[in-house]
C-alpha cells in the first residue's frame, strides 16, 4: 500500500507532466508565427521552472518538517528506554 508521502509524489509528478504535456500540446495546435511561438514557448518554460521551483520548495518544507517529528520521536523513545532500564 501506498504511503501519503507516495501519494503526495505521484500527484506532483503527475501534475508537473500533465502541465507540461498539456503546453506542448496547446503550442502545437495553436497558429502563431515562429517568432511568437518562440516568446511564448519561453514564456511557458520560465512559468514551468517557476512551478517546479516551487514544487521543490513545498518538498523541502515537508522534508524539514518530516525530520523535526523524527528527531522529537527519536528523543521520546530514547527517554522512554532510558526510563525503563534505570527502573
Amino acid at each position: 500500500m501506498l504511503s501519503e508521502h507516495d501519494n503526495i509524489n505521484g500527484f506532483l509528478y503527475g501534475l508537473l507532466v500533465g502541465g507540461v504535456i498539456g503546453g506542448v500540446l496547446a503550442m502545437l495546435y495553436t497558429p502563431v508565427s515562429g517568432k511568437k511561438m518562440r516568446k511564448k514557448i519561453s514564456r511557458t518554460a520560465d512559468n514551468l521552472i517557476e512551478d517546479v521551483n516551487d514544487i521543490v520548495e513545498t518538498g523541502k518544507h515537508k522534508f524539514d518538517g518530516l525530520v523535526r517529528d523524527s528527531k522529537k520521536r527519536a528523543t521520546n523513545i530514547l527517554d522512554d528506554t532510558r526510563k525503563i532500564v534505570s527502573n
